[in-house]
């Protein structure tokens, strides 16, 4: 009987070292689960931030020179078209860079950038500006100005 109770003691010994054993592998699995996903947040708000700065500085840019090139369609439209057209380019470059949300604005903004374009093509061959179009237009990229910086 003191054989038993001393193999069962043994066995009871083992069997609590690896019940330890797995209790301490299932709380390093865990903290490594824990450190891939927190690793994997911090990759996703990097690129996140990453997209913001870079949808941030095109639109911004955009529109301020956007707004100068529209000024001058009346007196320089051929000016303001190849404007406009560099404009349209660099968002379309930058919209190629993001993803998201972010990359919607962008494109929102460079699609009111090919409105106005399109009214300085017009004003270069000769037909009159159709105002409230341009006014239009400047209203879209204002909405894609403020509505990148509400996702960002």
């Amino acid at each position: 009987m003191a054989r038993t109770t001393s193999r069962n003691h043994a066995l009871a010994v083992r069997l609590a070292a690896v019940a330890g054993a797995l209790a301490l592998t299932a709380t390093a699995c865990s903290e490594a689960e824990q450190a891939r996903d927190d690793a994997k947040q911090q990759v996703s708000d990097a690129a996140s931030n990453a997209a913001c700065s870079v949808g941030n500085a095109a639109i911004d840019r955009a529109a301020q020179e956007a707004r100068r090139a529209v000024d001058r369609i009346r007196d320089d439209p051929q000016g303001a078209e190849s404007d406009l057209e560099n404009i349209r380019d660099a968002l379309g470059a930058a919209e190629s860079a993001v993803d998201g949300d972010v990359k919607a604005k962008v494109g929102e903004a460079e699609d009111a950038v090919e409105k106005m374009l399109g009214q300085a093509r017009d004003a270069a061959e000769g037909a009159n500006v159709d105002t409230s179009a341009v006014d239009d237009a400047k209203d879209e990229l204002d909405r894609a100005v403020a509505d990148i910086k509400d996702v960002c």
